[in-house]
């Protein structure tokens, strides 16, 4: 099997937050971000052993399994709409949509902050320094907590932003995506699929039922559809035709058609 070629990223060419994925949704595109640090949750796993003296007779042995991932994003301007969806308070603006105020959450009493997914775009360079492609590193179901703020005489201020990202069942906890040129900000659920691969053809892996697909166009074998219990005789060639997607891109159904 030929071994993929090494690739080196540079730069945050962008950031990307997008709220409501299920319809109406407010997208706020970063293009000052100056850091973006994403840390793994983890549930660390356990390692007991049955020790007698200087002899292990048994070890019983759990994995450390991924949560999802604590982000840390730092910015050189300050955005009172993404300051106040991280923070959890309220950005007040004028008629003219020029910022006025920002009222922080109420102290001491609990904050329901609105969930968004984070996507955060680098580029891939090479020797002469020039531009091959770019990747987006997409966190699902984020999450803000209490802004950072910090201040220094001489210098900018630069908000830095905590943002835990807690995946759904079954869904992966980061995707990254080689993308050959930089997308437009996304703004629903449809484009959001199409800038992470979920719904292209022969492009990611998708899986239902523990079946594993590469999209549309695949063929399968022994393999069901979600919504019905027909079933491909074993062998039999058949080929995945539709794939569907829904609000948070897990993968809801699919349907094929048997191949003559």
């Amino acid at each position: 099997m030929a071994q993929m070629l090494p690739m080196a990223f540079a730069n945050i060419e962008r950031v990307d937050i997008l709220t409501n994925v299920s319809g109406g949704s407010e997208v706020f595109t970063i293009e000052t971000a100056s850091e973006a640090n994403a840390e793994a949750n983890v549930s660390a796993g356990a390692d007991n052993e049955l020790r007698v003296k200087n002899q292990i007779l048994a070890q019983n042995v759990t994995e450390d399994i991924v949560k999802g991932y604590n982000i840390t994003l730092g910015d050189v301007l300050f955005t009172p709409d993404v300051f106040a969806l991280v923070d959890g308070g309220t950005s007040v603006k004028n008629n003219s949509d020029e910022f006025v105020m920002y009222d922080g959450p109420v102290a001491g009493q609990v904050v329901s902050r609105t969930k968004f997914w984070m996507i955060v775009y680098t580029a891939e360079k090479d020797c002469a320094g020039n531009t091959l492609s770019y990747t987006a590193f997409v966190f699902p179901n984020c999450c803000g907590s209490p802004a950072s703020v910090s201040f220094k005489d001489g210098e900018f201020f630069a908000p830095s932003y905590t943002v835990k990202s807690k995946p759904g069942k079954g869904m992966s906890p980061m995707r990254i995506v080689n993308l050959p040129s930089l997308p437009v900000a996304v703004s629903n659920a449809s484009e959001l699929a199409a800038v992470t691969h979920e719904a292209q053809k022969s492009t990611i892996l998708l899986t239902v039922n523990g079946q594993h697909l590469l999209g549309t166009g695949q063929e399968l074998g022994d393999i069901f559809t979600e919504d019905s219990t027909t079933k491909a005789k074993k062998g039999t060639l058949a080929v995945c035709s539709t794939v569907t997607v829904d609000d948070n891109n897990a993968v809801t159904a699919f349907k094929y058609k048997v191949r003559a």
